[in-house]
């Protein structure tokens, strides 16, 4: 791997669907535009367009025809006119993915371009996925950056691959984790239902500082709150995210752990000679 890395692709590789891709992919182009990050992504679901609805000036549609194959290549050839691109595959085009990738060689072109491919895998407690996650790092080895994403509210416990031969081989490669915390089916719902009546699909950061938007000041604080969380964790992996120039100027914020925390005692900071 080139020590300078001028160009990111980040890219869900898996097979099963509903795992949360799509809203990591939202929130992750929303830190991008935060954080001044000039990039551009591909939408590769035409019937969900999740993407695609939320960031439509950057976002490219493009529904695969009987080639699909033929169909990446031209997608993969425009990963270094920006420093990111994003790319969100629908459920089963993983394969499709990795044959591409392998029939002309992409890593390694990309590589001898300055850039690097970041996967994204979801674990969770089915043995299907499981699987197909192994198949993936298997196949992939080191030539790409991992990002394990636990995402507890589609996947509240891991526990086929904590602990596992996949884990620890991935820890070899040096893979990222990134934590999403759980937001309230309220806000949930609220945001789903402000995007049926705008017919159009609302990233997370517009609900919240848009104040024209008809949404309950509650659920924008707790959307607030859980953008903020995310966004930190973003920071914190921003290595395998960007480019190296750019993740250079990216400081992490201290996480600060339950360990660190100070125990309190019942009625420590009471007068007790007054009762």
């Amino acid at each position: 791997m080139n020590p300078e890395i001028n160009h990111r692709l980040l890219v869900p590789v898996q097979a099963r669907g509903n795992v949360g891709k799509s809203t990591v992919l939202g929130v992750l182009a929303s830190w991008l535009d935060q954080r001044s990050v000039e990039w551009h992504g591909f939408d590769l679901d035409p019937d969900h367009r999740c993407l695609e609805r939320m960031f439509p000036e950057t976002v490219s549609l493009v529904p695969l025809g009987d080639e699909p194959e033929g169909d990446v290549v031209k997608l993969l050839r425009s990963c270094t006119s920006r420093p990111v691109t994003l790319i969100d595959p629908r459920a089963h085009l993983n394969e499709v993915l990795l044959r591409t990738w392998e029939i002309i060689r992409f890593q390694e072109s990309f590589t001898a371009a300055d850039g690097r491919v970041t996967v994204l895998l979801f674990p969770a407690d089915d043995l299907e996925v499981m699987t197909d996650l192994d198949r993936t790092v298997s196949r992939l080895g080191d030539t790409v950056d991992y990002i394990v994403v636990r995402n507890r509210a589609r996947a509240p416990r891991t526990r086929m691959f904590d602990g596992s031969e996949l884990e620890a081989e991935l820890v070899r490669f040096g893979a990222g984790l990134l934590e999403v915390p759980v937001l309230l089916s309220m806000a949930r719902n609220h945001l789903a239902a402000l995007e049926v009546e705008l017919g159009r699909g609302v990233p997370h950061v517009e609900a919240i500082a848009n104040r024209d938007l008809p949404l309950d000041v509650m659920v924008r604080m707790m959307l607030d709150d859980w953008v903020r969380g995310v966004f930190r964790r973003f920071d914190g992996i921003a290595g395998k995210l960007l480019p190296t120039r750019i993740a250079a100027g990216i400081s992490a914020a201290p996480t600060n752990g339950l360990a660190a925390a100070v125990p309190i005692r019942r009625g420590a900071k009471i007068n007790r000679g007054n009762l």
